[in-house]
């Protein structure tokens, strides 16, 4: 049958499956027996987790950032939302679209391969189920946390103590009276930090930034990162001393897992899925886009243009040069920083808008966007500071987004010392 093709019924795969149905026939294979992609989350103790969400989760970008064209949160929704309030939202969207009546649930796509025999592209996806379809364009919308990242430190594969990933966290009550480490400083590992204090938990976190974290509870320790495991102690940079700790947490970041990709699709997948022309699109084959692999950026506002870009790519409306052409400028998004740096090729931060900009202009988007570009743009700039100089704190202010200005007001103290 032809078609087009989305996998994963995330934030990526819902809105891809919003642009292209009407102007497609579409399936949207979802692995899960619901939508939400990450955003899921189980109570249940006994049912393996397979998100990185845990209970007490809130949002660590404003709603603002988190909100596709079409569709507002309710007006009495905090900034900084729950889980419970993303999903709902996620629902709202599928439902206002009618998602579900191009999703294939419980189905895990084992191959993607493009079949070139009759002189136009088309793609194969064979699935778990055994299951094989030809589609005319492919969507892959799997996202970026597949797979856990553990530091490579020498000892931890016969550590003896118990450790975990931070994708694994579900409560902080489940930790209740132990001394737990939490081993990374980035957003998740500041936060279960917090969480875990909040509820009384003794913690303490080990990083390697060159200066201590600011705004964390009071009696947490910093450590350095660990450098050694050594039966059930661990050791830390510049510290021949052992500690124990009842439960290790990594918060050490997530991976890819695209295996199912298959190589003649001309894409390497280790690390990072390269090259992509513009973040998205296979310069071999572009009716292939990977999409939502960039770092640092609003995954909401990112993966609706990337949608509506490759849709219109599809229909023809937008011209695309030779592939030498594709391929050389998906080479340079390589070279943004040194080799070793692979991992954060796509890292976006500030220069996130600059691009929402560019794909909003080629694909139509009224310019009365370029304000609420700016407007967003300082958000994300003015929050991104407060999370770091205070952590615990800065989902407490309330901000205020038009097209003119950007404001907040407080919903209890505020004191960054």
């Amino acid at each position: 049958s032809s078609g087009i093709n989305a996998e994963y019924g995330g934030v990526a795969g819902i809105v891809a499956a919003r642009y292209f149905k009407d102007v497609f026939r579409v399936t949207l294979y979802e692995a899960s027996s619901t939508i939400g992609g990450v955003w899921q989350y189980t109570k249940d103790k006994n049912i393996t987790k397979h998100t990185p969400m845990y209970k007490n989760l809130r949002s660590n970008l404003p709603k603002q950032l988190m909100t596709f064209r079409d569709l507002q949160y309710e007006q009495d929704s905090p900034t900084f939302l729950t889980h419970e309030q993303v999903m709902d939202y996620l629902h709202s969207y599928c439902n206002k679209f009618n998602i579900s009546d191009v999703v294939s649930f419980n189905t895990h796509v084992s191959c993607v391969k493009p079949d070139t025999y009759s002189g136009d592209v088309k793609w194969i996806v064979s699935t778990a189920n055994e299951t094989q379809e030809v589609f005319d364009a492919v969507a892959v919308c799997t996202g970026r946390y597949d797979t856990i990242d553990f530091p490579q430190v020498p000892g931890l594969d016969t550590y003896s103590g118990k450790y975990i990933h931070s994708k694994e966290y579900s409560s902080p009550d489940l930790h209740e009276g132990e001394h737990v480490l939490i081993v990374g400083a980035h957003a998740s590992g500041i936060d279960l930090t917090i969480d875990l204090c909040e509820y009384g938990v003794r913690a303490d976190i080990s990083h390697r930034k060159p200066a201590p974290c600011n705004g964390l509870p009071e009696g947490v320790i910093q450590y350095k990162q660990p450098v050694l495991f050594e039966d059930d102690k661990v050791y830390f940079e510049g510290d021949d001393h052992g500690y124990k700790f009842d439960t290790i947490i990594f918060a050490t970041g997530y991976g890819t897992n695209l295996d199912f990709i298959h190589p003649d699709c001309m894409i390497q997948t280790d690390v990072i899925p390269r090259p992509l022309y513009k973040f998205a699109l296979n310069p071999k084959y572009p009716s292939m886009a990977i999409l939502n692999q960039c770092g640092f950026v609003a995954p909401f506002i990112l993966c609706e243009y990337q949608a509506m870009y490759f849709r219109d790519i599809l229909l023809g409306k937008i011209h695309l040069e030779s592939h030498d052409f594709l391929l050389t400028e998906a080479q340079k998004l390589l070279e943004r920083f040194p080799e070793k740096h692979l991992k954060y090729q796509y890292s976006l931060h500030l220069g996130q808008f600059d691009h929402f900009r560019e794909l909003a202009g080629i694909v139509g988007v009224p310019l009365e966007l370029e304000n609420d570009m700016d407007a967003l743009c300082s958000l994300y700039d003015m929050v991104h500071y407060d999370r770091y100089a205070a952590p615990s704190k800065y989902r407490n202010k309330e901000w205020e987004l038009d097209r003119e200005s950007v404001t907040y007001h407080m919903t209890c103290d505020w004191n960054v010392n």
